[in-house]
């Protein structure tokens, strides 16, 4: 069974990766949304590039070096991850910036090279691997996230939720917008220009959506 489809039947229909509004002008002029790796050697994307965190686990010595993590992008399942959300809303304060959620569809779990984190893909007891295996551990009872001892139970989560708030769905080096379903804003203002850029870069069939709720995510 396909990823895509074991999701399906758990009520997922989204994998999600929110961005800033000159992060997603990137994203569509370049057609396609790139892992940090990648971001500053674009001649064009490195005069935009917006760090959502000050400090990047990724990059400490300690960290599972296995793979070049940070040539992946992160994504979560039907949630965005609140916790980094409120991290990176307070890391950008300037009036001009504001948020977006692009929702992408959930055939790209299926692609080449894709893995599943059980929690932050920055802690040190995340779980990493791909297929359905990797996948169907998202879901299991309690997770570990950091030691000693922290962790994350599904206590009643719904099904479309991974147990972990913070488990992510790594997608090698780029994804194309071309799996870009909607773009969630919160204000109708910034949806009129959300539609503008869609247009301008003659992206189509994208569904723009005006949902505060959306952005704060599912916490546990």
């Amino acid at each position: 069974m396909k990823v895509s489809e074991m999701a399906h039947g758990r009520g997922i229909n989204e994998i999600l990766h929110f961005t800033t509004n000159k992060g997603l002008v990137g994203i569509l002029a370049k057609g396609e949304l790139l892992s940090r790796r990648r971001i500053p050697e674009d001649e064009y994307l490195q005069h935009i590039l917006m760090c959502n965190s000050a400090i990047r686990p990724e990059n400490s010595a300690d960290f599972d070096k296995s793979k070049d993590w940070l040539d992946y992008v992160n994504l979560s399942i039907s949630e965005v991850n609140s916790r980094f959300f409120r991290v990176s809303n307070g890391w950008h304060s300037a009036s001009e910036i504001w948020w977006v959620i692009l929702s992408f569809d959930t055939c790209i779990m299926d692609h080449e090279g894709v893995e599943f984190a059980t929690t932050n893909n920055g802690y040190d007891l995340c779980e990493r691997a791909p297929g359905g295996d990797g996948f169907g551990a998202l879901f299991v009872p309690t997770v570990g996230r950091k030691s000693p001892g922290w962790t994350a139970s599904r206590r009643g989560r719904e099904s479309r939720l991974p147990t972990c708030e913070q488990a992510e769905v790594l997608y090698p080096s780029s994804l194309s917008v071309r799996f870009l379903r909607k773009v969630y804003v919160e204000a109708e203002s910034r949806a009129d220009l959300v539609r503008g850029w869609l247009r301008t870069f003659s992206i189509e069939g994208v569904e723009v959506i005006v949902s505060r709720d959306k952005f704060s995510g599912m916490p546990n």
